[in-house]
C-alpha cells in the first residue's frame, strides 16, 4: 500500500526533483503540497507548484495549499542561485489555479490519512510550527517527518554556520526538533555528497517522459548558475530527504538532539547536543551511498525498471 504523503515546499529546482520522485514512485501518494515562503515568496511558491503539476500532470491531481511566508526573511538572496521566479526563469506556463489555506489542507490530509500520513518538510519549517501551536494532538498523529535542514559538522549554505532552511526561520526548526515527534533531518552535510551534471540532465532529457524533460529544463539553469571551483553541478538537496524514505538502505543515520540557535549572528545553527530530554531526539543521517542513490534517482524519474 502506497504511504499518504503531504510535502511542504518552497518550491524551488531541488524541490522539482524531490516533488517529482515522490509522483512517480508507486510507494508514495502524494495527496497535498502546500507552499511555504523560502526561494521565493510564497505566492510565487504556489504558482510554481501549480506550474509543476500542469507540466507533469500527475494521475492523480494533489490538492495544493497557501502556507506562510517568515515575518522578517532572512538569508541570502536565492535569486542568483535559483532565478528570479525561484524556477530557473524557466518557460513552464503559469496556469490559474485555486490555492487552499494550509491550514485546512494540513487538516485534511492527517484525518484522512488515519495515522499513515508521512510529511516532506522541504523548505523553512514555518508552517508546520504553525500548525504544531494550533492543533498540536492532530499534528501529533502524524507517522513520520522528513525534512531538509542544518548543517551540523560541515559549513552552512545561508551564514558560515547556518543551513539556509534553518537559517531562514530558526525558532520554527527550534520548536520542531524539541518537539518529540518523529523526525528524519537531512542535513548539509550529507546533502553535500550529491550532485548532478550535465550527463545526468542530458539522461533526463532523452527519457521520453514528461518528468525527465521538465527537470531538464530547471536543471540546467541551476548547473550553468554553479560557480564553485569544480564547475558545472549542482546539488539536488531536496532529493535526498525523498530518496531516505524511498531508499533507506543508502543512508547511514544517528539519533541524538539538535539545538537550534535561534537569534544573533548565528541564527539557525543546528549543534549536536548531548544528555538532555531523550524524547527531543531525532534521526540525523550522516551518510549516503551516493552513486546508488544516483543510479535510483535517475531510474525513478526516467521511469527505467531498475532500483538498487
Amino acid at each position: 500500500m502506497a504511504v499518504p504523503l503531504l510535502i511542504d515546499t518552497d518550491m524551488g529546482i531541488d524541490d522539482a526533483v524531490a516533488a517529482c520522485m515522490a509522483i512517480t514512485s508507486d510507494a508514495l501518494e502524494v495527496r497535498s503540497v502546500v507552499g511555504v515562503g523560502g526561494n521565493a515568496p510564497v505566492d510565487q511558491v504556489v504558482a510554481n507548484i501549480g506550474r509543476l503539476m500542469a507540466a507533469t500532470r500527475p494521475p492523480d491531481q494533489p490538492k495544493i495549499g497557501r502556507g506562510l511566508d517568515q515575518a522578517a526573511a532572512a538569508g541570502p538572496d536565492r535569486r542568483a542561485r535559483f532565478g528570479d521566479d525561484g524556477f530557473g526563469n524557466c518557460d513552464l506556463p503559469s496556469v490559474p489555479m485555486k490555492a487552499i489555506d494550509f491550514r485546512q489542507v494540513y487538516r485534511e490530509t492527517i484525518e484522512g490519512a488515519e495515522g499513515d500520513l508521512v510529511i516532506l518538510a522541504l523548505g523553512p519549517l514555518t508552517n508546520l510550527a504553525a500548525f504544531f501551536d494550533e492543533s498540536p494532538e492532530l499534528f501529533k498523529s502524524v507517522k513520520q517527518i522528513h525534512l531538509t535542514g542544518g548543517a551540523v559538522w560541515t559549513r552552512g549554505n545561508a551564514t558560515e554556520s547556518a543551513e539556509f532552511n534553518f537559517h531562514r526561520d530558526p525558532s520554527a526548526a527550534a520548536k520542531l526538533l524539541a518537539s518529540g515527534l518523529p523526525i528524519t533531518v537531512t542535513p548539509l552535510d550529507v546533502t553535500n555528497l550529491v550532485c548532478l551534471d550535465e550527463s545526468h540532465v542530458a539522461h533526463l532529457a532523452a527519457s521520453g517522459y514528461r518528468t525527465g524533460e521538465v527537470l531538464a529544463k530547471l536543471l540546467r539553469f541551476a548547473i550553468e548558475q554553479d560557480d564553485e571551483p569544480s564547475y558545472g553541478k549542482c546539488h539536488v538537496a531536496d532529493a535526498l530527504t525523498v530518496g531516505s524514505l524511498l531508499w533507506p538502505d543508502l543512508f547511514l543515520k544517528t539519533r541524538m538532539r539538535l539545538e537550534i540557535t535561534t537569534r544573533g549572528t548565528h541564527a539557525g545553527q543546528s549543534k549536536p547536543a548531548l544528555g538532555g530530554d531523550h524524547r527531543e531526539r531525532v534521526d540525523l543521517l550522516t551518510a549516503v551511498n551516493a552513486v546508488d542513490f544516483l543510479e535510483n534517482l535517475l531510474e525513478q524519474l526516467c521511469h527505467e525498471a531498475f532500483v538498487v
